[in-house]
């Protein structure tokens, strides 16, 4: 709050009967800083000196409501010259007599930041309830000082700048959530939509906040840098969602592959859960293990991964029942892993066709697993005339004989 200053003088209008030399007053330019108005400290009596500046307004008040607004630098002797309103009253006065308050008001524009105390509830088609917390810069003014003193001294008898900028701060957080329920009623926006917005946002709030603060005196004049947070966990989850889009996987999927990745992680720290895998024989093996399970799982087949953490034995049952033996160490897995879960080696391996299907069969194997068929180790004969056959023929191209 800005001080006065007082120095002896003889005032206009000092042939009054019952008057004495006036004090003179001002507000101090030091001490404005970022007040919107300041009050004399004490009530003004007749004759006494204000002086308003080019910076400034000058607002004489009296019994709830502002009776003269002082536009104009100059230095101004309160008497019924200057107030018309107390022509009425000015036979009675004297000397001592006090007669009003006197404010003054700054004219320049203001800029301050504003942002919601509490977040915004905001109900989104993706993600439900949301709660939003926004932010941002704003350029206020007084329009109007003598509805601004009336308005807020005389009506809501608020006399501190803090007071009346906090109730501005208020009605703009009031606004943008009305201007966000609006945009998403007409025009269908989310959560997601809101950064393509943010210029018409700011574009409708100052249009309707200056509906709002013209009947007090104030105007806004702009908006800028305005930032609407999502709590935390939508953008985790808003991640998600980018990642399982560019991968083409689900929720599901999208986890397992986190998993594996902090078991390799751990494990390239030497500790954590990628040691405990590391004892059990798993390490790299039983992530290419899990990658395939997971794989199957995106093609539709095998069912839905084995949930992390599970016993080993439930986990391998599956391979044991109708599985191959790795090429290295001979444990079961399930038929075309190309890496084994137990040892991590390569699983390539030989095939050939079989005689009567066609069917590619792994080398050494003694059956086909696709029609049952014997696996012979030389090419077929004819029983008759003796004539190789080619895989798959039914009749000898030599002398027609059914093939065996």
């Amino acid at each position: 709050m800005g001080i006065f200053n007082r120095s002896r003088s003889t005032g206009a209008g000092s042939d009054i009967k019952g008057t004495e030399a006036r004090k003179q007053f001002y507000w101090v330019e030091e001490h404005k800083g970022e007040n919107l108005l300041w009050r004399l400290p004490h009530n003004v009596m007749w004759n006494d000196n204000v002086v308003v500046r080019e910076d400034e307004y000058g607002i004489f008040f009296r019994d709830g409501k502002a009776m003269q607004v002082f536009d104009r630098p100059d230095r101004y002797a309160l008497t019924t010259q200057n107030i018309a309103g107390l022509q009425a009253i000015s036979a009675a006065l004297v000397g001592v007599k006090q007669i009003g308050e006197f404010y003054w008001a700054q004219k320049r524009e203001f800029r301050g930041n504003f942002g919601t105390s509490e977040p915004l509830s905001f109900r989104d088609a993706d993600f439900g309830v949301v709660r939003l917390r926004v932010f941002g810069q704003f350029a206020y003014k007084i329009a109007d000082p003598m509805l601004l003193i009336t308005q807020f001294v005389g009506t809501k008898g608020m006399t501190k700048s803090e007071e009346i900028i906090g109730w501005l701060k208020d009605q703009i957080v009031m606004i943008i959530n009305d201007t966000l329920g609006e945009l998403k009623t007409h025009k269908q926006m989310g959560v997601l939509d809101m950064p393509a917005y943010l210029t018409e946002i700011e574009q409708m709030c100052v249009a309707k906040l200056e509906s709002e603060t013209s009947n007090y005196g104030l105007a806004i004049t702009k908006f800028s840098g305005l930032n609407i947070n999502l709590p935390e966990e939508v953008q985790q989850a808003i991640d998600k969602r980018g990642a399982m889009s560019a991968l083409g996987v689900n929720y599901m999927q999208y986890q397992s592959g986190r998993a594996i990745e902090d078991i390799g992680r751990g494990a390239a720290q030497g500790g954590g859960e990628g040691a405990g895998f590391a004892t059990l024989g798993a390490g790299m093996g039983a992530g290419m293990g899990m990658g395939h399970v997971m794989g199957q799982s995106m093609g539709g087949g095998g069912g839905a991964p084995a949930a992390f953490g599970a016993p080993p034995q439930q986990q391998e049952a599956p391979a044991q029942a109708s599985g191959v033996a790795c090429v290295k160490c001979g444990q079961q897995i399930q038929p075309g892993t190309k890496f084994c879960p137990h040892c991590g080696s390569p699983q390539v391996q030989e095939t050939r066709k079989c005689g009567s299907c066609g069917a590619s069969v792994q080398k050494g194997m003694k059956f086909c697993p696709e029609c049952g068929g014997p696996m012979q180790q030389g090419p077929k004969k004819c029983s008759k005339c003796g004539e190789e056959l080619a895989p798959g023929t039914k009749f000898c191209a030599n002398c027609g004989t059914p093939a065996e």
